[in-house]
């Protein structure tokens, strides 16, 4: 809701203010790809290794405490 405002208070600008809030605004979203791609494989990598360890904590399917669903069996 927030960037909707703001984007109609940019209307209201000098048309070289919102050119230039344009260029901002796709230098900040270049930005934040850049910063999340570099770190993305890093917090899948971790998502899945928590949910392994999630898992193989679970003793429900019959594996004891640790054993879990480890190997497939």
């Amino acid at each position: 809701m927030r960037l909707a405002f703001g984007r109609l208070k940019e209307w209201r600008l000098p048309a070289e203010e919102r050119a230039a809030a344009r260029e901002e605004r796709r230098a900040e979203e270049a930005i934040r790809r850049e910063r999340d791609s570099q770190h993305r494989a890093e917090q899948r990598a971790a998502a899945l290794e928590s949910e392994a360890r999630r898992h193989s904590n679970y003793s429900g399917h019959g594996g004891g405490a640790g054993g879990g669903n480890i190997g497939g069996g």
